[in-house]
């Protein structure tokens, strides 16, 4: 797991301390995370490679992030 229970236990409780979480919603979103880790990569390194590139670069993440979840990186 790229996102484990720990992490996800601190960024909820940087949100508001006061939450409680139930360990399904825990595991989803776990499995959420891996799951968007995992596209990404694998469609950024598929731009890559259809620019004739070696290296997975920023602007191949960029590029699919803002076509498929409309989503800006700022400071990229």
């Amino acid at each position: 797991k790229l996102l484990g229970k720990r992490r996800l236990t601190d960024l909820i409780a940087q949100i508001d301390p006061t939450y409680k979480v139930d360990a399904d919603v825990t595991d989803l979103l776990m499995e959420l995370a891996d799951e968007f880790i995992e596209s990404t990569t694998r469609f950024a390194c598929d731009l890559a490679k259809h620019r004739k590139g070696d290296t997975l670069e920023v602007r191949d993440v960029q590029l699919y992030l803002e076509s498929h979840y409309k989503m800006r990186i700022p400071g990229f």
